[in-house]
This record gives structure tokens, C-alpha cells and sequence, in this order.
């Protein structure tokens, strides 16, 4: 038995955080049922590359689900989303504040006809304050919480980070709100309204520069302090071949023995004072630059230096630990032949996650959930 099978998860969100939470949730054994609207569905159904028909984000996020359409703008479809709400016990939407009221399917409506309903509402903002209606994506919410500023070098413009930050954070905590919710149902019978707003996820991601601001005054930036390159034992180097390595020696015992790597024991003790950061940054770009990245990684493997090498997207999947870690799956389909995905991140030794069916087209399970 699937730990969460029994569990029925009505997944109203489009694009990203909504349909990844929701694919956690059926990866466990939850029965997710997507209600999309007629004739176009999610948006992500039609973002490239395509294998055959369906769109790679699709497949990727959708995997474990069901699929019907429903037209929540006409009284019959409010009317079948609420008969689903009776035998449901979790909705996940990512509608603006406010949208679900004026459709007469929000949390108000729904708990009346199911009290032990749980609502997660995921939106850029929040449902209060002055931008809680203003549209927005990911880049915004990290810039107004002050984690695009801390991104890049000093002295350089700040940088756009390499994976959607808020997006992918939030989902993981609607994900954990709705399992604390689910437990509650369980022992009182009620259900409840979750409110994850992305760009207060993006807030609590800082508890490093919380730390520096609220104890001291330290605004926290690009190139200024221990986490954003100010020190040379956890920083970017460049290596021979133009290639780099990331350098993560935060614990002396780690410098100590990247130095004995080097055969630069004159550097061991200068980590000690920030003052010769500076130095240390230079005299290990030197250093680095002696050899190619793969050339570093066979010299130091081993050797428990916090030394990686930084590899593109490709590179990692076919990295031995993503393989050894079960990172991507290759799917077999009757229809769409092989193809891959990501794994699943949570190994659980008793209850495992597991892919037991192929992201569904669009309105594939309309007979079997609404009978037409």
C-alpha cells in the first residue's frame, strides 16, 4: 500500500509549484485529479520540446495524475466541482486572491458541503497587503526579497539565479502545510485554508542573512560576506581548461586538507583572519589554474577538500552519483516509446514514491470521474 493512497487531491494550479506539489503528493499514492479548462488545460501542455504531442513540462510534472476538464465559469461545472468536493479531501489552486469567490467555488462554499476539506491557495503574494493581486513570476518574488541582490559577484549586477527559487521552495512547502492539515482532519474532523504565498517562501529562505541583519545590521550582499564570495574557502575558481570548480571549505579541518592537497601549507592558518581573503582568493586562482576541471576532480577525489567541479545540466544527469541515486527514470509508453524524467528525491524505505502512470492528455479521465 501507497502511504498516502485514499488521499483525494482536486489540483486546480497550473504551470509549476501547484502541479509540482500535487505530483509529490501522487508520487506517495495520492489520487490527483487535475481539472483543467476545456480545450486548452494547463498552460504547460504546450511549452517545448514536444515528444509526439505532449509537452516534456507536461510529462514532467503531471506524471501519477488523473485529467478532467471542467468549465467552472457555468453553473453545471460549479456545480460537478463541488460534487468532487464531497468525496475530496485536499483542493490545491493558484488562482489571484479572490478569483475563487467570484466563481462561487472558494473555501467559504466548499467547507459547506465538505467540513473536512482542505484548501492550499499557492499565489505570488499572499491574499493580503498592496501586491496581493499584482501578477508576478519568480524573478520578482526573489528580487523583492532581497536574494537577487546577494546573487552574482561584487561589484557586478545582480544575477537572475539558475533555478526558480520561490516556485519550487513553495511547492515543497504547500506540499509539507497540506500533510500538517491532513493530520489535523484527522484528529478534529475540520479542514482548513492554507495560504502559501512564493514570496513569503522567498523570505524565509535567508535565515544566514536574517542572522547578519537582525543580530547586527549586516545587510547581506553579492561578494560582501561568507555565503556570497567574500571568502576565499567557499567561493568559484576557474580552472585550467576555462572550466571551474566551487570551493566549500567552510571547516578548517576541510581547508587543512585542501592546502596539503596544494602543498600550500603556508595558507592553512591565514583562513583565520578575513584580512588575507583577498590573498587566499588570488593564490588559489593560481593554484586552480594548473589544472583542467576534470584534472582536479581526479587529483582531489578522495582527498575531503569540499571541492566540486561545476557541471552543466547534461553533465550532472549522467553523473555516477545521479545514476547511483536512481535521479532519472526512464519511462516506458506504449504510446510515446522511452523517455526520461526526473526521479523522485524522497527515499522512503518503507513507503517508497513510485511512477505508476504517464502524465494524462487533457480530459483523458472525464468518463470515469464525471461520468460523460
Amino acid at each position: 500500500m501507497l502511504a498516502l493512497e485514499g488521499i483525494r487531491v482536486l489540483d486546480m494550479s497550473r504551470l509549476l509549484p501547484g502541479p509540482y506539489c500535487t505530483m509529490l503528493l501522487a508520487d506517495f499514492g495520492a489520487e490527483v485529479i487535475k481539472i483543467e479548462e476545456p480545450g486548452r488545460g494547463d498552460y504547460s501542455r504546450s511549452f517545448p520540446p514536444f515528444l509526439k504531442d505532449f509537452g516534456y513540462w507536461h510529462l514532467q510534472l503531471n506524471r501519477n495524475k488523473k485529467s478532467i476538464t471542467i468549465d467552472l465559469k457555468s453553473d453545471e461545472g460549479r456545480a460537478a466541482f463541488l460534487k468532487l468536493v464531497e468525496t475530496a479531501d485536499v483542493v490545491v489552486e493558484s488562482y489571484r486572491p479572490g478569483v475563487l469567490k467570484k466563481l462561487g467555488v472558494d473555501y467559504a462554499v466548499a467547507s459547506k458541503v465538505n467540513p473536512k476539506i482542505i484548501y492550499c491557495s499557492l499565489s505570488g503574494y499572499g491574499s493580503k497587503g498592496p501586491l496581493a493581486k499584482q501578477a508576478d513570476h519568480d524573478i520578482g518574488y526573489v528580487s523583492l526579497a532581497g536574494i537577487t541582490a546577494m546573487s552574482g559577484e561584487a561589484g557586478g549586477k545582480p544575477a537572475i539565479p539558475g533555478v526558480l527559487m520561490a516556485d519550487m521552495n513553495a511547492s515543497m512547502a504547500a506540499g509539507m502545510a497540506i500533510m500538517i492539515a491532513l493530520r489535523h482532519a484527522q484528529m478534529t474532523g475540520e479542514g482548513q485554508e492554507i495560504d502559501i504565498s512564493l514570496y513569503n517562501v522567498a523570505m524565509t529562505m535567508m535565515p544566514g542573512a536574517a542572522s547578519l541583519y537582525f543580530g547586527s545590521g549586516f545587510v547581506a550582499e553579492r561578494g560582501n560576506n561568507w555565503l556570497t564570495g567574500a571568502n576565499a574557502n567557499y567561493n568559484i575558481y576557474e580552472t585550467k581548461d576555462h572550466r571551474y570548480v566551487s570551493v566549500g571549505c567552510l571547516e578548517k579541518k576541510f581547508w587543512t586538507n585542501l592546502c596539503q592537497a596544494l602543498e600550500r601549507a603556508d595558507m592553512v592558518d591565514l583562513v583565520d583572519d578575513t584580512k588575507n581573503h583577498p590573498y587566499l582568493a588570488q593564490q588559489l586562482q593560481l593554484e586552480f589554474a594548473k589544472r583542467t576541471m576534470a584534472e582536479w576532480t581526479e587529483y582531489l577525489a578522495g582527498k575531503d577538500t569540499c571541492v566540486t567541479p561545476v557541471l552543466n545540466f547534461a553533465e550532472a544527469v549522467a553523473a555516477e552519483q545521479t545514476v547511483a541515486n536512481e535521479m532519472v527514470l526512464k519511462v516506458e509508453d506504449e504510446e510515446l516509446g522511452e523517455y526520461k524524467q526526473l526521479g523522485f528525491a524522497m527515499k522512503l524505505s518503507k513507503t517508497p514514491a513510485s511512477l505508476r502512470k504517464r502524465a494524462p492528455r487533457l480530459g483523458e479521465d472525464n468518463d470515469e470521474i464525471l461520468g460523460k
